[in-house]
């Protein structure tokens, strides 16, 4: 039986698309065993393997406009621009409870991507539980965006956002055994990533890792890539693509929870629009679990 991975990209508060489609998977009964994720994406992915429905979408609307959440303020006070102790740690144990005990016991897989900041070169880590701090250090650093956060230090390692060097891991799934795949974009289709002038600012924000800077600055070269990838195995029939189908209002730091949902909304309808050819899709797979579908 073939192996699939589910691969869901980042794109910051733009992952409110993922946490729809994640949110209409439960609803279906599709249950991924084998999960990559990459920053925001990686943060949704916690709440569809704790088997809590909902629990993103109620982030999007309660947690987005608060500055503590996400704001200029957060970062002029630590650096960051996501309040990273009161996002991956103050919201889930005391605002809005994370099952931590069932994302432990779970028989999903997350395999969270990070970039080294040593280097530029992407690195992989497999979560089983974030009740140990650490682990929900590498969740951090997953979602460390350059320039806008600072460096993550987990076991003598510095790391951040894996969005700098594989947004869009399909590549990694592939060579770790995944034949097929589900990929979450949250970028319409046909965008493309272009090269911008900001690009360069990495090169004076980091000037003693260049080959780290360099990841960044090419990151668009990367991220098409990958993007070709995923349509090329679509178009074999070895991949299910997801991408936002209607125009997204929200951007990368969006606070506004109106957009927010309309984007979480976008997502769960595309999810069920694409109900019976995602079925047909997964069945026979061996790493993937159908609950009450024929």
């Amino acid at each position: 039986m073939a192996k699939t991975g589910l691969v869901l990209e980042g794109g910051g508060m733009r992952g409110a698309y993922t946490a729809g489609v994640l949110d209409a998977f439960l609803d279906m009964g599709i249950h991924f065993k084998d999960i990559i994720g990459v920053s925001a994406g990686a943060a949704n992915a916690i709440s569809y393997i704790s088997l809590q429905n909902g629990r993103n979408k109620e982030v999007y609307r309660r947690f987005a406009p608060d500055d503590k959440y996400l704001s200029f303020k957060s970062f002029v006070k630590t650096g960051s621009f996501f309040g990273m102790r009161y996002v991956f740690y103050e919201v889930p144990r005391i605002h809005l409870p994370f099952d931590y005990e069932t994302f432990k016991n779970s028989n999903k897989k997350l395999t969270i991507v990070a970039t080294n900041f040593k280097d530029g070169t992407p690195f992989y880590k497999v979560l089983g539980d974030l009740s140990d701090d650490n682990e929900m250090q590498y969740l951090c650093a997953s979602a460390a965006i350059p320039i806008a956060s600072t460096v993550v230090r987990v076991d003598g390692r510095k790391l951040m956002d894996g969005g700098a060097s594989d947004s869009i891991p399909i590549a990694y799934s592939l060579k770790k055994g995944n034949a097929k795949n589900v990929v979450v974009v949250t970028r319409n289709k046909g965008w493309r990533a272009q090269k911008g002038p900001a690009s360069n600012l990495v090169y004076l924000r980091y000037p003693f890792h260049r080959k780290f800077a360099r990841a960044v600055a090419n990151r668009f070269d990367y991220y098409n890539k990958s993007l070709d990838m995923a349509a090329e195995q679509e178009e074999r029939g070895d991949a299910i693509v997801f991408y936002p189908s209607r125009p997204i209002e929200a951007v990368r730091f969006e606070k506004d929870p109106v957009k927010l949902l309309k984007l979480y909304q976008n997502g769960y309808d595309d999810a069920i629009d694409k109900k019976e050819r995602l079925l047909a899709f997964l069945r026979g797979s061996e790493t993937v679990e159908l609950e009450n579908t024929r």
